[in-house]
């Protein structure tokens, strides 16, 4: 299965982190999708992708537009975000399981 986390609220907290570790333990490829710049921005999450072990190939800048796009190319099956306007998008533009967490 194909998973995808967004980054901020999300993959940064331990949480995040514990649930990516489980879904790599089993077998799921998982990648991370974020609206981020990709830029100097992006140090820390190719960061948090080396300690998980996600390929650097698998981490996606979305540049500030809407994730579905990207979810939608790389047929994500479930991905995980804390933003409920994309959670929505993605439900309603693709056939991707969204799941909103939130991590405080």
């Amino acid at each position: 299965m194909k998973v995808s986390f967004d980054f901020d609220g999300v993959l940064e907290t331990p949480q995040g982190k514990a649930l990516a570790r489980r879904k790599i333990n089993e077998g799921d490829q998982v990648y991370i999708i974020t609206a981020r710049q990709e830029s100097t921005m992006s140090r820390n999450v190719y960061e948090v992708a080396k300690e998980l072990g996600i390929p650097r190939l698998h981490v996606y800048f979305t540049n500030g537009k809407d994730k579905w796009n990207t979810i939608k190319r790389l047929s994500i099956d479930v991905h995980y975000d804390n933003n409920q306007e994309q959670i929505d998008k993605i439900k309603e533009n693709t056939d991707t399981r969204a799941e909103k967490v939130s991590y405080e």
